[in-house]
């Protein structure tokens, strides 16, 4: 497995229940690493989206001191519909602010990011 050039990590609480989020909302795919601590997703070929399981007694930010990260992707109509089915409405509306939509949803947990077409 390369090693990627650029990463996000979240540090989450419920590893399995952010896992099962990105994966199967968000189409992420299986994890290129899998453990009990730490899950792996390549979310393009330089660049990876890490979750870290929080100890038990570790303070994570609250959702208004976390950093948002920019997801482009191809199946940006679908994963939006997905998103909503299972009840994660956008955060804020969906604008064109920057050249092209972007949309913000917060994962289970309230890690916020954005989706956008891959142009």
């Amino acid at each position: 497995m390369e090693s990627s050039r650029l990463g996000i990590v979240i540090k989450v609480k419920n590893l399995e229940l952010c896992k099962a989020f990105y994966r199967d909302i968000l189409d992420l795919g299986q994890p290129v690493l899998d453990s009990s601590f730490w899950v792996e997703f390549k979310i393009s070929p330089e660049a990876s989206l890490y979750l870290e399981k929080a100890e038990w007694d570790e303070p994570v930010p609250q959702t208004g001191g976390k950093i948002a990260w920019l997801y482009k992707t191809d199946k940006l109509a679908r994963i939006r519909e997905k998103l909503m089915s299972y009840g994660y409405s956008a955060s804020s509306a969906c604008t064109d602010k920057v050249g092209f939509e972007v949309c913000r949803f917060a994962d289970p947990e309230g890690n916020p990011f954005f989706i956008a077409p891959r142009l």
